[in-house]
């Protein structure tokens, strides 16, 4: 399973990003949206948590909240047996 933070403010540039991943030192890669692609899977709120099977297929999505970080495992846990 792999993981990703995509950036997609217009106005944030991807070295701004990379400079917050290692200043918060997350392991994972960061990049930008391409074009289309919050039309194409709806997003339509910040922070939206998406996972994509190797498919294509949504198979998880939501908005704002939190979670706690047991729910998140069980969650990652879940994501990568499929």
């Amino acid at each position: 399973m792999a993981f990703y933070a995509i950036g997609i403010d217009p106005f944030e540039r991807l070295d701004k990003l990379v400079q917050y991943k290692k200043a918060q030192d997350y392991i994972w890669p960061v990049s930008m949206a391409p074009d289309g692609m919050l039309p194409d899977y709806n997003i339509t709120v910040q922070s939206t948590k998406v996972a994509i099977d190797g498919e294509g297929i949504i198979t998880f999505r939501e908005g704002y909240g939190r979670k706690s970080d047991d729910i998140w495992r069980q969650l990652f846990q879940r994501l990568s047996q499929s």
